[in-house]
């Protein structure tokens, strides 16, 4: 699993190599080294703080040579969704011979949310995208090929991908988007069901006075886990009816 930080630069940027490469080398190894620094960027001032001209200033380079690099911001933040997934996959890792298509899933579920929790930043910019980058083929046809595994007809196991890594990535997004608040905003998003819905009155709001105790107690990843687990149900039933009725 990979340590709490973002990604290093690669050696041949820190070190004299990279003089020593082609021209189209040399812009690879610039475009690693200012997508590492907009991943450190991003995470330590949040998603305002990652501008060109505020890389270029933490590359202490002019901002054309950003341009060069990069059509626009967008081409960088699609950058760094690429090296996102690439993260991921890397501590996803390859899937055992004979690991239930279920656990597969469950296993890139946990790789996600432990994700977001490390980098809640790099989540807020990524989370929506679709990059159309190499990493991101590799990520659609690993979660493409488990529901395959499931036995589910092609439409419904691309409904069932998007279903999962939807609403995989959208409840990351809100934990993410809690985590990055002040730390005075979040204390009263917490608190609010002990200071507002535990003083509602009964009469007027019974099952939220029946249920107050688990409203307090319940947990974003407890919400992720059950939002998971009900899109895996969901494929496992409607893969035994597929293979009921081609019996």
């Amino acid at each position: 699993m990979a340590k709490n930080t973002a990604p290093k630069a690669p050696a041949d940027a820190r070190t004299g190599a990279a003089r020593r490469t082609g021209p189209r080398q040399r812009r690879s190894v610039r475009r690693e080294a200012a997508v590492n620094a907009a991943f450190q960027l991003a995470e330590r001032e949040g998603t305002a703080g990652l501008t060109m001209r505020r890389l270029a200033q933490e590359l202490d380079v002019d901002v054309s040579i950003l341009y060069r690099l990069f059509r626009d911001k967008d081409e960088l933040v699609l950058a760094l969704c690429e090296r996102t997934i690439e993260i991921e996959l890397d501590e996803i890792g390859d899937i055992p011979e004979g690991e239930a298509w279920q656990d597969t899933l469950r296993r890139i579920a946990d790789v996600t949310w432990s994700y977001q929790n490390r980098f809640p930043a790099i989540t807020l910019l990524s989370f929506a995208r679709t990059t159309g980058g190499p990493a991101e083929h590799r990520m659609v046809e690993l979660l493409l090929s488990a529901f395959e595994r499931a036995g589910l007809p092609p439409a419904r196991a691309v409904l069932f991908y998007r279903a999962f890594i939807d609403t995989a990535l959208g409840l990351c997004a809100h934990s993410a988007s809690l985590s990055s608040l002040a730390p005075e905003d979040r204390e009263k998003d917490d608190s609010a069901w002990i200071r507002v819905y535990s003083h509602l009155p009964e009469r007027q709001y019974p099952a939220t006075a029946k249920h107050i105790d688990d409203l307090t107690a319940v947990t974003q990843k407890a919400i992720y886990n059950c939002a998971v687990e009900a899109i895996l149900s969901a494929a496992e039933r409607a893969a035994a009816e597929h293979a009921a009725v081609a019996r």
